[in-house]
């Protein structure tokens, strides 16, 4: 026998087995031959629509003409048997248990929302470490913190310019000065006192400087003697001719001739050359030699090295004009000769390093290390003869402090079950810690399981 509970929709359909419909019957007809046979009849339980009756239809498979309908004089059907309804009650309680497992099931995401936690963000120490250290590039085997060098090929380099020269200067105006020389006739000595006064054949007059005592004549040569004259007025007029004074003058047998004379000039005011005009261009040849030399001493240096700069020169300046010379314009060669030495770049920055971490070790202590790379800056370079260059080097670098996982463990021990201030003050108390962020959720306590405690390193960004 088989019994069912069936829900389709709104509808409960109670399926029976025909043997609660249809006694078995010893007596079964045969037909042809074949026993007669029952199918099963499913009846459906639901609400009648108004003013229609109840009915019940069923049809032998394979049996032509056999059906079954309600008949509405006949009484109502039997209730259902007892097991029917049990079956019912243990399906609408697997309904509600479903529910109520769902239901957990859909809680259990918000557990953790509803679970202290915290979030500690630390700052680690940071700290900028600068030293500054001499370190020598030597042509031989290098000690320590010595650089091995190689000396490169001389370059030798001219150049020149011509510029306007910028001094003035203001002359007076002058007279023009000469020689008279003197000739004495008589065989007695003669004296021409200064200040005497000559006039050539032009008209200009000259006056002696000093006296001319001349000599008694020895026959066949006269006595004779020279002194020297300037013209009596100022200016260019003043520059006569040789011979321009000729004949007889001043005593009896005395004579006199001149020499040319010069330097008679009008005032004015004129161009110079200056020290500062020969120092300017010099300095402006300078720049642009060093940059030509540089670049060809460049091309002797090899991948990996450095070329120690400023470059030591012998330098020849060549003025055409010195300073205070009248000139308008001064023509300056400059000619250079450079020497240079080379160093391996890597194994500067491993001395350098050596240096720099010694000094962070001294004034931090343990537990920091480089983030990042070093900055190195060689801030003077001293020739020391015999290939020796000494460089001042500056190292620059960046130490943070490391906290390993112990020490991350320990912190969540020291703040947990403690409040924000009360977590914020003792972190802030712990070598290493520069600045702490601290966030609780659902409490006003950190959690006492470290679990529940999260800690974040703030990365240091150069």
């Amino acid at each position: 026998m088989l019994s069912s509970l069936i829900v389709q929709g709104d509808k409960v359909m109670t399926t029976h087995h025909t043997d609660d419909l249809f006694p078995i019957v010893d007596d079964v007809p045969i037909t042809d031959g074949h026993a007669a046979r029952f199918i099963d009849v499913y009846i459906y339980d639901e609400a009648p629509e108004a003013d229609e009756p109840p009915t019940v239809e069923s049809s032998c498979e394979g049996e032509p003409g056999v059906h079954i309908e309600n008949d509405p004089d006949q009484p109502e059907p039997a209730q259902p048997p007892r097991r029917h309804i049990t079956g019912r009650l243990l399906l609408v309680a697997g309904l509600a248990l479903c529910l109520v497992l769902a239901g957990a099931v859909s809680l259990l995401p918000l557990v953790p929302l509803l679970t202290a936690s915290a979030s500690v963000t630390i700052v680690p120490d940071a700290t900028l470490v600068t030293s500054t250290d001499t370190i020598a590039v030597v042509s031989g085997t290098p000690t320590a913190h010595q650089l091995a060098g190689r000396a490169l090929s001389s370059v030798s380099m001219s150049q020149a310019q011509t510029t306007t020269t910028t001094g003035t200067a203001h002359q007076d105006a002058r007279v023009a000065h000469g020689y008279v020389t003197f000739y004495n006739g008589e065989p007695s000595l003669q004296v021409v006192t200064a200040g005497t006064l000559l006039v050539g054949t032009d008209g200009v007059q000259v006056v002696t400087d000093q006296d001319a005592v001349i000599p008694a004549v020895i026959y066949p040569t006269l006595g004779q003697v020279t002194v020297a004259a300037h013209a009596t007025i100022t200016g260019p007029g003043g520059n006569i001719a040789a011979a321009d004074i000729y004949g007889p003058c001043c005593r009896l047998n005395v004579s006199a001739v001149n020499g040319a004379f010069t330097g008679g000039q009008n005032a004015r005011t004129y161009q110079t050359v200056t020290q500062q005009d020969i120092n300017t261009v010099t300095s402006h040849l300078k720049a642009s030699l060093d940059q030509s030399v540089q670049a060809a001493l460049q091309t002797q240096v090899q991948h990996g090295e450095t070329l120690i700069t400023p470059l030591p020169c012998r330098q020849k300046v060549q003025p055409d004009h010195q300073p205070g010379e009248e000139a308008t314009q001064v023509h300056i060669l400059l000619s250079e000769t450079c020497t240079g030495e080379v160093y391996t770049t890597a194994a500067l920055h491993t001395v350098a390093l050596q240096q720099l971490t010694q000094e962070a070790t001294q004034r931090q202590g343990d537990g920091y290390r480089l983030v990042g790379d070093i900055q190195i800056t060689v801030l003077q370079t001293t020739p020391k003869g015999h290939g020796t260059v000494v460089l001042q080097v500056r190292g620059t670098g960046t130490w943070v402090y490391q906290f390993t996982p112990e020490q991350l463990a320990h912190l969540k021990m020291i703040v947990a079950g403690k409040s924000k201030t009360q977590a914020t003050s003792a972190l802030l108390q712990v070598p290493g810690v520069q600045s702490v962020s601290l966030s609780i959720k659902n409490g006003n306590t950190l959690p006492t399981d470290t679990s529940h405690i999260q800690i974040a390193l703030l990365a240091y960004v150069l």
